[in-house]
């Protein structure tokens, strides 16, 4: 199993958010989990854990910077990538590349930020493409 850990201001919050968004399967939340000193929540998008965590400097987990350039991003692939961006933009996501249609890949694709600085690629197929004939590297 793949888990994506993320360092997050407030993880309630951001799951609060993410919750309004995606289809969420919540796993486990500090709510439920009175000792800990910070907030974390375990939850699955699509069959991929994240796990967020609250800021700690004392253990080196810092937010991302929402100046610096994003060298990596959340690729979600669903059925209807309209409605999805859509309740993105209504969360307050940030639209980087609006949604737009690319006929060679046979492709919706957009990107949106939300507001914890983590950027979402939002794609939709729409048809097969034979890749097979294409020049290779």
């Amino acid at each position: 199993m793949l888990i994506i850990d993320c360092v997050i201001k407030d993880a309630i919050k951001a799951y609060q958010t993410y919750a309004t968004v995606f289809e969420i399967r919540l796993i486990e939340s500090s709510n439920n989990l009175s000792n800990l000193s910070f907030n974390e929540v375990i939850f699955e998008i699509e069959d991929m854990q994240f796990h967020l965590f609250d800021a700690n400097p004392q253990m080196g987990w810092q937010v991302p910077d929402s100046n610096a350039v994003q060298s990596m991003w959340f690729n979600i692939v669903v059925n209807d990538a309209n409605a999805l961006f859509e309740r993105a933009i209504s969360a307050e996501f940030e639209v980087v590349v609006p949604l737009m249609k690319d006929e060679e890949l046979g492709i919706w694709n957009g990107v949106v930020k939300d507001p914890f600085n983590y950027s979402w690629v939002i794609e939709q197929n729409i048809h097969e493409v034979d890749f097979s004939s294409a020049d290779k590297y």
